[in-house]
């Protein structure tokens, strides 16, 4: 059984939030984790140091990155990552990556990042297509994604709930579900991180 003391998330995102929980629920039976229930004790606001739409891997990871490192730094500030504790920062960022630039075909997708004070351990959600209005409105018109995605719904809080996709989808997948690929994904490389230096 692993034992992590404390974790710090990177974001105050409602759907993130029960994403992050969903994937420590899902690996329960391996991980030992500090109670979730409360999102108040184990999430904070930073800023990503990224644009609100990040185009491409490279940005989309360092939004991550950036997230996890800043959570993890809010960890140390209070004094919790002392030797022998294990604590953890975790970064989720959605952003987009290019399948055919020329026709504005790009998919969503979300990175999480984890950072325990010395590497950082990803997981990678599936992707989604947006339809090629809402890209060419994001990225050739520079629109806010509020008012680009109007045409599509104009629902508030859309993002702290299903989130675009997840109207995008027809409710057959949510922003939520995929935060959840994401972290279990990242929780299973950090969980390996032994067995990958033994194996690489």
């Amino acid at each position: 059984m692993e034992h992590i003391h404390h974790l710090m998330l990177g974001t105050r995102n409602a759907a993130k939030i029960r994403g992050v929980q969903a994937a420590f629920a899902d690996l329960g039976h391996v991980l030992d984790a500090p109670a979730l229930a409360e999102p108040v004790a184990w999430t904070c606001q930073v800023d990503s140091g990224v644009s609100e739409a990040p185009l491409g891997f490279p940005a989309t990871l360092e939004g991550a990155q950036n997230r996890a490192f800043q959570a993890y730094q809010r960890l140390h500030a209070a004094g919790k990552t002392a030797p022998g504790t294990v604590a953890l920062g975790l970064g989720v960022e959605s952003g987009f990556i290019e399948v055919a630039l020329a026709t504005f075909t790009l998919y969503n997708f979300d990175i999480c990042a984890i950072f325990d004070g010395e590497a950082y351990y990803l997981g990678i959600s599936p992707g989604f297509e947006y339809p090629r209005r809402l890209v060419r409105d994001l990225f050739l018109y520079r629109r806010p994604f509020q008012q680009a995605r109007q045409y599509i719904t104009t629902a508030e809080g859309i993002e702290q709930g299903s989130g675009i996709v997840g109207v995008l989808a027809g409710g057959l997948i949510d922003r939520a579900e995929m935060t959840r690929l994401a972290t279990r994904l990242a929780l299973i490389r950090y969980l390996q991180r032994h067995h990958y230096q033994r194996w690489d």
